[in-house]
């Protein structure tokens, strides 16, 4: 059996902050230089934020192999090098998949499941902490009137593969999300908003696993659902897609419809395509 596993920071266990755990950023005073950075910057946590999202990877890692499977794969799901895996601390049966920013590299129907670790909800979820769809400058993206989040389009990336989504660990509302896209998938919810509102850069209010109570969790749910992912659909949508983004401002608006062909300018921040295949309008 095998398992292609997506690894992303914001849904992890004991990472409740953006700018300080999970980003590059020159502009602010704070940031500690680090020859280990190719910028010479650093977010002063990031180290340790990918320490823990590596040790989560691991627990997934070993979870599956319980159940039999024999072969995983890893890929960062967090922007550019070095992402969210600290190589050095990767499970020694685990495969590192490296790539630069864009979809997971790799996948075909020789995979049995789709894994996702630190998983974080689409933006403007509901308790939903360091929410975001893609990137900060959207607000929303749909897919036949249909929110869609990260978890939606890896899951259905790989769902056209016939690779269904089996397992997902992260916070509560990206659980929800994946609940509620394939009934079945098993989830660990590591960490939960204590009040409603999402955020991403802005301090909120978090409940967290301890780290290693939620890598003990994790294992556990990982070999339930490779035992599991035989009996799961993949998550599919059928054509004609039509897609729509709404952006933060206009200038987000304006760079969409100068890139992408076929657009249709709903209204100042918001653009819409209709089409055969889903295609990301970011």
């Amino acid at each position: 059996m095998k398992i292609y596993i997506a690894v992303d920071l914001e849904g992890v266990a004991g990472v409740v902050s953006h700018t300080q755990q999970c980003q590059w950023n020159t502009a602010k005073g704070w940031m500690a230089k680090s020859p280990e950075s190719p910028t010479g910057w650093y977010a002063p946590y990031y180290a340790q934020a990918r320490r823990l999202a590596t040790r989560e990877l691991n627990a997934a890692v070993q979870g599956a192999l319980d159940a039999g499977a024999t072969e995983v794969w890893a890929w960062s799901a967090h922007g550019s090098f070095p992402g969210a895996i600290d190589i050095e601390l990767v499970h020694p049966e685990c495969h590192v998949v490296y790539a630069e920013e864009g979809g997971p590299p790799g996948p075909d129907r020789s995979f049995d499941a789709l894994f996702m670790v630190g998983q974080h909800a689409m933006a403007g979820a509901p308790y939903g902490r360091l929410a975001h769809s893609f990137h900060a400058g959207i607000v929303e993206f749909s897919v036949n009137g249909r929110p869609w989040g990260e978890t939606a389009a890896t899951a259905f990336g790989f769902g056209q593969l016939g690779v269904p989504l089996a397992f997902l660990s992260g916070d509560q509302a990206a659980s929800d999300e994946a609940l509620a896209l394939v009934p079945g998938v098993v989830t660990v919810p590591v960490m939960r908003g204590l009040s409603p509102k999402p955020n991403l850069f802005e301090p909120a209010a978090t409940i967290c696993l301890a780290p290693r109570k939620a890598r003990e969790r994790i294992r556990e749910a990982a070999a339930q659902a490779t035992r599991l992912c035989p009996a799961l659909p993949p998550f599919a949508v059928q054509p004609p897609f039509t897609m729509r983004t709404k952006f933060e401002t206009s200038a987000f608006a304006d760079r969409a419809m100068a890139c992408y062909e076929g657009l249709s300018r709903i209204d100042e921040t918001t653009v819409e395509k209709t089409a055969d295949e889903v295609e990301m309008i970011l």
